[in-house]
């Protein structure tokens, strides 16, 4: 049976197992499977795997008891499905870090690694600072050069991170550097991981409108009709700007560490033009 405990997306596990259970027997069907469950509509299955419906609570225990599940594997089943069937963030982060909370699905979770990363907002921070300002184990100084201001304690957990995951490195004169000049995501990146730092990074922005005057910050926002077109196009902009924007990083001899972001979503519904009567 494939390892629960590798997967973070239960339809995805659903389909493995389904499909282990088709090889053993190649004369079982979806629908067929379905009924065993408990399920009586043969659509139920393919419904389920491709995402067109959730899978209840009530069906989760009938899937765990039909796969015999082990107590604990069934609890990390039922957490995958509060995970996947989330309709908020908040939601979604509160399931995923349950999932975490399993010692054999720590090093399984899909970008784990890059979840902690930019779980907590300052591990980027602290990461860009040392491109430029010569640190050693100094996390009382590193912590009051953020703003807000962090704890020594958080400091060093973050530097604990960033060794971890080989993003920083000592130099020949024991100071500290990030292992690369830049960073960046990319767009195939964990939807939970970017999330969350994106979250954060916009209560940031919030709290930045009182806290810097108006030369030390640029806040700007534009509210227009466009089509799909039209967003695909702006989309597409942003990307090059985007890249072009790490690449003046990536240029310039930094002395601060600035949060950069622009968004660009809907504040209505589509509308669609109404025929003539």
């Amino acid at each position: 049976m494939p390892d629960i405990y590798h997967y973070s997306d239960y339809r995805k596990f659903l389909h493995d197992r389904l499909e282990e259970k088709k090889r053993e027997n190649p004369a079982i069907s979806f629908r067929m499977l379905a009924r065993q469950v408990g399920y009586k509509a043969p659509s139920y299955l393919p419904m389920l795997l491709s995402g067109r419906i959730n899978m209840s609570l009530d069906m989760c225990l009938k899937f765990c008891s039909y796969m015999k599940l082990t107590k604990k594997r069934c609890d990390y089943f039922q957490n995958m499905v509060l995970f996947g069937n989330a309709s908020s963030h908040k939601e979604q982060k509160l399931y995923f870090d349950k999932m975490r909370s399993f010692k054999e699905a720590a090093v399984h979770l899909i970008d784990s690694a890059q979840y902690r990363f930019y779980e907590k907002w300052y591990n980027p921070a602290i990461r860009a600072l040392l491109e430029f300002f010569p640190l050693r184990d100094e996390y009382e100084v590193i912590g009051k050069l953020l703003i807000p201001a962090i704890t020594g304690r958080e400091v060093q957990e973050s530097f604990e991170l960033l060794k971890e995951l080989k993003m920083i490195e000592k130099d020949k004169d024991g100071f500290y550097r990030p292992a690369d000049a830049v960073i960046s995501t990319g767009y195939e990146a964990s939807g939970i991981a970017i999330n969350t730092f994106l979250y954060n990074t916009l209560r940031l922005s919030e709290s930045a409108l009182g806290r810097f005057p108006r030369d030390e910050r640029n806040f700007s926002c534009l509210t227009l009709g466009i089509s799909k077109n039209g967003f695909n196009e702006i989309r597409q902009e942003l990307r090059e700007f985007r890249r072009k924007v790490l690449k003046i990083a990536e240029d310039d001899k930094a002395d601060r560490i600035y949060q950069f972001g622009f968004q660009l979503f809907p504040v209505s519904h589509q509308y669609s033009q109404r025929k003539k009567k």
